[in-house]
């Protein structure tokens, strides 16, 4: 197989190249505190296209801007000689009904639980293939009855633990029909729907083809609508890597607490898809948008992110983009409203602010814009919302570079990064 086989054995270097790119934006997940009803006048546009209804937004939202003060209640990890604190890759956060913690760690292999307070709890989970054993998760979220899923990357597969770390089996998953493997990138469960952002390879002669999908599954494994899908292919005879073909929907998709899904399923577009639960298109939102250019810094990170896995492939080139994707990533909040973390919100910003976020209405109409204020990048840092905390973790975009990067030497900045560590801020403030 050559080239096949090597390309095949590297960390499955596709699927992480579009998550490396990806965390270089936040990764927000969850929940925040409902902002007072809209009062003001919307004055876009609101349509239908092809049949799907269209809200265009314009540049100024319909309130007057607000912000938010974030007060540290506690931190864990960093520079501390506490095994319990001792983090590789921080993957994703998610709390129980009793407000307890769970950090998946990517690297690591487990999950650390804390108490609210941030006291360690204990370990769930490990590296392996047996019963509650995974290799590679990228994701977790709580199931319906109560247990913790972790998603393992490849060879596909869910693994379910009970909080208190007991195994409790494997959640079906759909059963491709050139019976291949399955890729995990991400997945959740909210509002009784269950969506895989799962991808699928396949080799041919001077060729490769990956397929990438968001798909509702049922308790049996079976896919019961399919939202989006696009394939990217490589030609071994001129082969490239292009980071807007690379770096689309994957990271950026949510679901809702009604079990709609939204996607930004374009790089170049501040535009959102929302489809309906059985996979019916719901609506589209969109505002107008200026596309920011990348500084000659930012384009080298990129680029020499993506010459890291370009470089195991023979003749292969890298193509990077003049400027930033309009949408870092997106999340929906329990009153239904819609969070959107833009590219110029993430950049530029002033000491003690962590980003400026975009809210929509349940509608999808463009309401206001809220600052966050509080120590950290949203561009080095991985950003978790879970109710009325943020968790921040601090360079995590170094630390996935360094996991996936198979020991090639790859710097983020000047300055060397500091042991991973987890703050927990409240967050303050009418919003």
């Amino acid at each position: 197989m050559g080239i096949y086989n090597d390309i095949y054995r590297s960390r499955y270097w596709l699927t992480a190249t579009a998550t490396l790119v990806v965390l270089a934006g936040a990764a927000l997940m969850a929940i925040l505190p409902a902002p007072p009803a809209q009062a003001a006048e919307w004055k876009g546009e609101d349509t239908t296209k092809d049949g799907i209804r269209c809200l265009v937004s314009p540049a100024s939202p319909m309130e007057s801007p607000a912000a938010s003060d974030l007060q540290e209640l506690w931190q864990i990890g960093g520079d501390t000689d506490d095994e319990d604190e001792f983090f590789g890759v921080i993957s994703q956060i998610q709390t129980d009904q009793s407000g307890n913690i769970y950090l998946l760690d990517s690297q690591l292999n487990q999950v650390k639980v804390f108490d609210p307070d941030g006291g360690f709890v204990r370990d769930i989970g490990r590296e392996g293939e047996g019963p509650g054993e995974f290799r590679g998760p990228t994701s977790m979220f709580f199931t319906r009855d109560g247990n913790v899923a972790v998603l393992q990357l490849a060879p596909g597969k869910i693994v379910l633990l009970t909080p208190e770390g007991e195994p409790a089996g494997e959640h079906p998953l759909p059963v491709r029909e050139d019976g291949g493997m399955i890729i995990l990138v991400g997945g959740n469960y909210r509002g009784g729907n269950f969506v895989l952002a799962g991808a699928a390879n396949a080799f041919s002669e001077g060729r490769f083809d990956q397929e990438r999908y968001l798909a509702s599954v049922a308790p049996d494994g079976k896919e019961t609508a399919r939202y989006h899908s696009e394939t990217r292919t490589i030609d071994f005879a001129s082969p490239v890597l292009d980071d807007k073909v690379w770096d689309t929907f994957d990271r950026r998709w949510t679901i809702g607490t009604d079990g709609r899904v939204y996607a930004c399923t374009s790089y170049d577009d501040y535009r959102i898809q929302i489809w309906k639960p059985d996979g019916t298109p719901d609506r589209i939102i969109e505002r107008a948008y200026d596309h920011q250019k990348r500084t000659a810094e930012e384009k080298k990170i990129v680029e020499d992110l993506m010459g890291l896995f370009a470089n195991q492939i023979p003749n292969a080139t890298v193509k990077i983009s003049d400027y930033n994707k309009d949408i870092e990533t997106i999340f929906v909040r329990e009153d239904g409203s819609l969070w959107v973390l833009t590219s110029d919100g993430t950049r530029s910003l002033p000491d003690g602010v962590i980003g400026v976020f975009d809210v929509f209405d349940p509608e999808g109409r463009f309401s206001k814009q809220i600052t966050l204020k509080g120590e950290g990048d949203p561009l080095t840092d991985g950003y978790y919302f879970v109710e009325d905390r943020v968790y921040i973790v601090t360079d995590l975009l170094q630390a996935a570079i360094s996991l996936q990067s198979g020991g090639q030497s790859f710097q983020i900045g000047d300055e060397e990064a500091e042991p991973m560590s987890v703050i927990c801020y409240q967050l303050e403030g009418s919003l």
